[in-house]
């Protein structure tokens, strides 16, 4: 059991406020894909390429961090990852093209998974299992709430500020983050007694062989599934919310009306993690996702739901559902920290959050294909399989609730 002290409420305002900003660059441009594709002359399919295919280069991110974090230590990789996705961030709004932009995604991709596979080692080694869910849950909920602050300012500031603005306004949080991590946050205490104890070089490899390589195996495929479903749906809600012929002027904001919901399955997966365990609370969330996403692409463009106040809630409210079943994005800290021993355990999360990650390059351009000849919401349904697939898969993994670090 680790020392309270040890574990300080900063830490987890720290990292949220490091994810904010990174986790709003990537849904603003959900909101940028239409006035981008104008600018350079694409197709939205093409501008949505330009802006997350590249990002389907960045495992190098986790992988080299990881490395970093376990040989140099968790505070320092923590800092070189959030000022790299943050000035990633900033140097997109100013990209003259589509070439240097992928470039600019391509770092802020490798900026954040690195930033991904340290935070969630720091949490993972400083919180007790009983709380562990909840600790990697609130600082998860930066994801939704990156993408809620992303709605609001492309909401409110869209008009005046266009699309450069927006996407620079979205680095903003990470002003805090950066003299919040520098000053105040301290070295794992597992790993400087881990270091003390064993000060030579571990292979990367170790992570490839024994048992090691089923946990490494099974959180790469899981964590994919997973990334590419997410951003199969989420770049494409806004789109999605405009083909139903709901006035531009309204999208944003019904956006973070759904978004509201991922924010709260984010931090109630946590509470259910710690009770029930990790692999029934993820089966629980891509079961309810595959039910929602169903719904949501089935119903609204099959029945014209899109007429009058009620009909409009009626569509805010399974977009909710869906979001809040995207939840189970928060319980991935918990799930991969307890798979590793901490001599690997960055370079093992850090590995399987990268390469894995991959399906979040993939899954926009996928959607996207898929609705040029299906609509959006047929495309929803397609993507919904993914989770009934992941349900089966999870099974595969020990239970590792109540495992101490």
């Amino acid at each position: 059991m680790k020392n309270s002290s040890e574990r300080p409420w900063f830490l987890l305002l720290t990292l949220f406020l490091a994810f904010l900003p990174a986790t709003a660059s990537l849904f603003l441009y959900s909101f940028a894909i239409l006035p981008t594709a104008q600018d350079w002359g694409l197709t939205p399919f093409g501008a949505a390429v330009a802006g997350y295919t590249p990002m389907a280069l960045s495992p190098l991110g986790g992988i080299l961090f990881g490395m970093f974090s376990d040989r140099y230590g968790r505070k320092g990789a923590l800092l070189l990852s959030i000022l790299l996705s943050a000035s990633s961030s900033l140097l997109s709004g100013l990209s003259v093209g589509p070439y240097d932009f992928g470039l600019y995604r391509l770092l802020l991709g490798v900026g954040i998974r690195g930033q991904w596979a340290v935070s969630m080692t720091l949490i993972g080694e400083a919180w007790p299992s009983p709380e562990r869910g909840r600790a990697v849950a609130t600082v998860q909920t930066s994801f939704p709430a990156g993408f809620i602050y992303a709605s609001f300012i492309a909401h409110e500031l869209a008009e005046g500020l266009g699309w450069r603005g927006l996407l620079m306004l979205g680095a903003s949080p990470a002003v805090l983050a950066v003299p919040l991590a520098y000053f105040f946050l301290k070295e794992s205490s597992l790993w400087l007694k881990d270091v003390s104890l064993a000060p030579r070089r571990v292979p990367y490899r170790e992570i490839m062989g024994g048992e090691l390589l089923r946990y490494t195996i099974l959180g790469t495929l899981v964590m994919f599934l997973g990334a590419f479903g997410a951003w199969a749906i989420n770049p494409w809600i806004p789109i999605y919310l405009a083909g139903l012929g709901i006035p531009a002027g309204k999208v944003p904001f019904l956006t973070l009306l759904i978004m509201v919901g991922a924010f709260v399955g984010y931090a109630v997966h946590g509470l259910i993690s710690d009770r029930l365990g990790r692999k029934k609370t993820f089966r629980l969330y891509f079961l309810g996702m595959v039910a929602a996403l169903g719904a949501f692409g089935f119903i609204p463009p099959r029945t014209g739901l899109v007429r009058g106040t009620d009909s409009i809630l009626a569509i805010v409210l399974m977009g909710g559902a869906v979001s809040f079943f995207l939840g189970y994005y928060s319980g991935y800290g918990a799930l991969l920290a307890e798979l590793f021993p901490t001599r690997v355990r960055s370079r093992g999360m850090g590995f399987c959050y990268s390469v894995g990650g991959i399906g979040a390059a993939v899954g926009p351009a996928a959607t996207g294909y898929l609705s040029s000849f299906l609509d959006m919401g047929g495309a929803f349904l397609v993507v919904s399989a993914v989770f009934l697939v992941g349900s089966f898969l999870i099974r595969l993994f020990p239970e590792t609730k109540g495992k101490e670090l």
